[in-house]
């Protein structure tokens, strides 16, 4: 089976690893002490976030379902606090910009539905940090996205939405790049999980939802989508071009 963070796998040592961060700083614009700075001091963290991401995905793909939100979101997380070091080299430069960046409602209400959840963003943290910088992206401060609007947007969902009759696409939304769908997502399952325990586990057990089949397949499908995603993202500042 094809693993698509084994072509990054040669970089993931001290040497290559500081090498290439020092050619991609020059390259985008940093003069050569500068950047011989930048790439000493992010080689560790960038291998150890990249590392710490790796088996946290890894660990998702035997878990049990109930946890598996919370092991692909901090496993994603890791990985994108490795790849903001391209953007950002002195990441973090302040504690606000650890905070998720996200927000979502704490409790959950009687007839709630995953689909018409929504998250919201929030003017610091690493959501608006990665939009703005990795993809030249502003989304306004308090901005809802809607859990079946992002849904709609991934192609891996197609199969399973077009027979959810409770899924109608929207004709106006926001439109973001995958990576920041996942992370929405996954945000939100996470902290579902975390924070609403019995809730969640009622929900996997009992079975009763019609979420429960598109949770289910999403959280099937996230983990390797996820690395097919970093892969790209870290390709795009590790090669010279």
């Amino acid at each position: 089976m094809y693993e698509p963070l084994n072509d990054v796998r040669p970089f993931l040592a001290v040497d290559p690893l500081q090498k290439s961060l020092l050619r991609y700083y020059i390259r985008t614009g940093y003069e050569e002490k500068k950047a011989s700075s930048f790439a000493y001091q992010n080689t560790l963290p960038f291998l150890h976030r990249f590392l710490q991401g790796e088996r946290l995905l890894n660990t998702q793909e035997s878990a049990d379902l109930h946890i598996q939100p919370l092991l692909l979101y901090y496993g994603f997380t890791e990985f994108l606090k490795a790849i903001i070091l391209f953007y950002q080299p002195s990441y973090p430069e302040t504690t606000s910009v650890l905070a998720h960046g996200l927000s979502t409602r704490k409790r959950k209400k009687k007839d709630y539905r995953f689909i018409d959840d929504e998250v919201k963003t929030q003017r610091n943290g690493l959501f608006p940090l990665l939009s703005s910088k990795m993809f030249q992206l502003t989304i306004e401060e308090g901005t809802r996205f809607k859990m079946s609007e992002l849904f709609v947007q991934l192609h891996d969902m197609e199969s399973i939405i077009r027979h959810d009759a409770r899924i109608i696409p929207p004709k106006n939304t926001t439109i973001v790049p995958e990576l920041l769908t996942h992370h929405m997502l996954l945000y939100n399952l996470s902290m579902i999980s975390r924070y609403e325990s019995e809730w969640w586990g009622e929900l996997i057990t009992s079975r009763l939802s019609q979420d429960v089949p598109l949770i289910e397949l999403y959280l099937q499908q996230a983990g390797n989508r996820i690395r097919t995603l970093i892969r790209e993202e870290t390709l795009k500042g590790l090669i010279t071009m």
